[in-house]
């Protein structure tokens, strides 16, 4: 069958047939490897992988029980889709249909998990926990119907988006993940900085392969992570405090305004950079925000807040809770996991400008300047004294070169600041400005080299 005759169809509804109707195409043009994954993003029911399926085999892509030309990969991006992960796959592990797809491309389940989307609702560290434990649940899923799995972490260029060394992230993915296949994305301004020189990029994927081979060796060696019990209750209410603060934060009265008028949010969005829209429903909420002009934002105001904020209070809620310095500073050395989103939130702390910030935080009006700023100054603060304590080490950033390097950008990077809050803080801006404020965008962008 095919969908070629989509007339007397919505746009959206025909647009999406027709898609399926290339898939197909260009699958016997050019064979399945040309296109065989379809991520589905936001899957929150089974039925959405169903309902690829069934459009797939529709158009041809799809004849079972004899074959299936894709592999239907649910993303997994929200605290409610990660917490629902067994009912999510259980359900399709279960309808024969999806069983015989399965069965048709190996019994091999890809699920790709989001890391921008995560850290939007939940904050860092609370984000980086769900996708831990979620991803040993989904091992435990796949081992109850027999099914191997494959995860694709769907990771972006900055920190908060889920980036850092790829080859530490490696290590850090728990054991019952860890059989030999692994993705992930890189993108944006990551590709330039990694792969655009041939020798780094040599070096950079030297360390992915060393670091997928290590841990492929230590899963075969020890098939489950070996955590204490303490260990995981401590991450546990760590990440709870973290989520609280950080959605608190999110919740306060004019929090919204302060973002409009305290990061270039409004330029952004004109800027053929980034995810377009910059809000999915057009309207200006965190929540239909895209992720990527969020952290874009936060960044170029030098507050990146999105990749450090709520960590110092949930990791003071730990401590008042009976928690000791000592068991942190035992689970920095010993969990990979742990040393990994501590020395990432560090980086991200250790990028961030307070002072610079406070420029920006001066472009808003009074009243939500005296609400907002100093409630990020202190948590800041605490964050950062929490990440040098725990990692023993009286710098931020553990590596010298990586200090040198910030040191010797910013002096060129924080007049672009004040340019850019100077044009910000102006009513009614001239063409030229206008483009200037658009340069300063992109000047920043290229300093921190960062977007989102």
């Amino acid at each position: 069958m095919s969908f070629r005759f989509t007339r007397g169809l919505f746009d959206p509804a025909a647009r999406v047939l027709e898609r399926f109707d290339w898939l197909n195409d260009w699958q016997r043009e050019y064979g399945t490897d040309a296109i065989d994954t379809y991520c589905i993003s936001m899957a929150e029911k089974p039925s959405h992988a169903l309902e690829v399926l069934f459009l797939a085999d529709q158009a041809g892509a799809v004849e079972l029980p004899e074959y299936c030309g894709i592999d239907v990969v649910p993303l997994l991006e929200t605290e409610a889709a990660l917490d629902g992960a067994r009912e999510i796959m259980g359900t399709l592990f279960d309808n024969e249909a999806y069983g015989q797809a399965l069965a048709a491309r190996g019994d091999v389940q890809e699920v790709m998990l989001g890391y921008s989307d995560s850290n939007k609702e939940n904050g860092f560290f609370a984000a980086n926990w769900d996708l831990y434990r979620n991803q040993r649940r989904l091992a435990d899923i796949v081992d109850d119907h027999d099914v191997d799995l494959r995860l694709f972490h769907g990771r972006g260029g900055s920190i908060s988006r889920g980036g850092g060394p790829m080859n530490e992230a490696l290590l850090a993915l728990p054991n019952e993940t860890v059989n030999g296949q692994v993705k992930f994305t890189e993108q944006g301004e990551a590709i330039a900085e990694k792969y655009a020189n041939p020798r780094i990029a040599e070096r950079n994927l030297e360390q992915m392969l060393n670091a997928q081979i290590r841990a492929r060796a230590q899963a075969l060696d020890q098939p489950k992570d070996d955590v204490p019990a303490e260990w995981l209750a401590a991450a546990a209410t760590i990440a709870d405090a973290a989520r609280t603060a950080y959605q608190d934060l999110l919740d306060m009265d004019g929090f919204v305004s302060y973002f409009e008028q305290a990061t270039p949010i409004t330029v952004i969005e004109e800027l053929n950079m980034g995810s377009r829209p910059a809000s999915r429903s057009g309207e200006r909420t965190v929540e239909d925000l895209r992720a990527i002009p969020w952290v874009f934002s936060w960044t170029q105001s030098r507050c990146i807040l999105p990749g450090w904020y709520g960590l110092g209070a949930g990791i003071e809620a730990y401590l008042d809770d009976g928690g000791s310095t000592e068991t942190l500073q035992a689970m920095y050395d010993d969990w990979a996991f742990f040393r990994t989103t501590i020395d990432n939130a560090a980086l991200a702390l250790a990028r961030t400008d307070m002072e610079i910030a406070s420029e920006y935080a001066a472009v808003a009006d009074d009243d939500l300047e005296a609400r907002f700023f100093p409630v990020f100054e202190a948590e800041y603060e605490r964050a950062a004294d929490l990440a040098t304590t725990i990692g023993d080490r009286d710098d931020l950033v553990k590596r010298g070169w990586l200090r040198e390097s910030l040191d010797r950008r910013n002096p060129y990077v924080d007049p672009l600041n004040v340019l850019q809050t100077h044009l910000l803080d102006r009513d009614h801006r001239t063409e030229t400005e206008k483009r200037a404020l658009r340069l300063t965008v992109k000047g920043i962008a290229a300093g921190m080299k960062n977007t989102g």
